[in-house]
């Protein structure tokens, strides 16, 4: 099979339309961040933000059916250029910032083929190698460029493609369930937080005179090594990051951080980017760029996590974030210390502290059981397009399941 860089397969253009309405430019829809992190596929019946952009801005990156968009930024450097592929589209519909588009070049390669062989496991080490940065990462044009894809003959891809839209949709419902069940454990929390902050007997006091912020300056010995971490954003949860020494810190001032405390993305925490330490993350460190709080005499920390997920918490985080660049929007802690939220009594606080320590067990299992049919899906598609299975007779022998652990092994190579 050929093997071909991206620069030779597609057109790669990096978005550079805001989110920021002009009255002077032309009204439109636009696909953000979330919206291809989210969603395999893009259709025009999504909920699109409103925006602006210029006619020039228009024709480059107005989407067409056939077209792939890929994250080109992330806190996790292995978890970049996710794509999506637009299935549907309308005239106003625009890429938007932090995205790269995408558009095959008919004579070698459709679209929808495009989008599974960038989900290959040799693609996603490439993005991964490719992305730079230490707390944040970002792929350069060249980067994306440089990438080398499967490209089976245009027959073949379609075969590929069929037979990956049908067995992936299968896992991915196994996976929706599994969240379904999450969700439902969340939504519970967040009543919980609604009732507790809807009592008007309820005091409120400022943020900054019941949390304590945390500071453990992360000291460096010759020999240490420590691990950075990072937050996924709309409550998430926690990552780790590659470990680092001392001469690759940089300017950069980092702290420790212990079981307990809670964590807030700088730049992201108006879109959910808030966590709790968990064990397995004690002893780890942050940047200067996330602030560090615990609870204090009238407030227990899981309560703050669970009114800061909480819709009132995301009003307060979105006042206190500023900016206009993108998503990058810097957390004002003195603007969110100035903000008063609801202290109820300590029982409303615990039944939510135990409401999050069971999620976070919940979670803990949910996650591995996602993350070993996410392994499954990246075997099949790897093999599927490099050609390691034949997908006509994919299901004329035996079970799926055999097959798939034959797969998993055979991609270890």
């Amino acid at each position: 099979m050929r093997m071909i860089r991206l620069r030779h397969l597609a057109t790669i253009a990096n978005s550079n339309v805001d989110k920021i309405t002009d009255p002077e430019e032309i009204p439109v829809r636009l696909c953000n961040y979330v919206d291809v992190y989210k969603n395999d596929r893009i259709t025009d019946d999504m909920a699109f933000m409103a925006a602006s952009a210029t006619r020039t801005e228009i024709n480059k990156f107005g989407l067409k059916v056939g077209d792939v968009i890929i994250t080109k930024d992330s806190e996790d450097r292995s978890d970049i250029a996710v794509p999506a592929y637009v299935s549907e589209t309308a005239p106003d519909l625009v890429c938007g910032y932090h995205l790269a588009l995408l558009r095959g070049r008919p004579q070698l390669i459709s679209g929808a083929f495009l989008f599974w062989a960038l989900q290959s496991k040799r693609a996603r080490e490439a993005f991964s190698n490719a992305a730079g940065g230490v707390t944040r990462f970002g792929l350069t044009l060249d980067g994306m460029k440089s990438v080398v894809l499967p490209c089976p003959d245009r027959k073949t891809q379609e075969a590929i493609t069929d037979f990956l839209d049908c067995e992936i949709t299968h896992l991915n419902q196994l996976i929706e369930k599994k969240r379904y069940f999450l969700e439902l454990i969340l939504k519970r929390i967040d009543a919980l937080v609604n009732n507790a902050i809807s009592d008007p007997q309820v005091p409120k006091v400022r943020f900054e005179n019941v949390v304590q912020r945390m500071w453990r300056p992360a000291i460096f010995s010759d020999h240490n090594k420590l691990v950075p971490l990072g937050l996924f954003n709309r409550g998430r949860g926690i990552f780790k990051k590659p470990a680092f020494d001392k001469e690759s810190i940089g300017d950069s001032k980092f702290c420790f951080v212990k079981q307990g405390d809670l964590i807030l993305s700088g730049q992201f925490a108006w879109e959910g980017a808030v966590a709790m330490v968990t064990e397995d993350e004690n002893g780890c460190v942050v940047s200067h760029r996330f602030p560090v709080f615990r609870g204090g005499k009238y407030i227990k920390t899981a309560y703050l996590l669970g009114l800061l997920r909480s819709s009132f918490g995301e009003f307060l985080l979105n006042e206190a974030s500023r900016g206009s660049a993108g998503r990058n929007r810097p957390l004002n802690i003195r603007r969110l210390g100035k903000e008063k939220i609801p202290i109820p009594a300590v029982g409303i606080q615990d039944s939510i502290d135990r409401a999050l320590e069971i999620e976070c067990q919940f979670k803990k299992k949910t996650d591995q059981s996602i993350d070993l049919l996410n392994q499954v899906k990246a075997a099949l598609i790897t093999a599927a397009v490099t050609g390691r299975i034949d997908v006509a007779t994919w299901g004329k022998r035996g079970q799926t399941g055999r097959r798939l652990d034959e797969i998993e092994e055979g991609v270890q190579v």
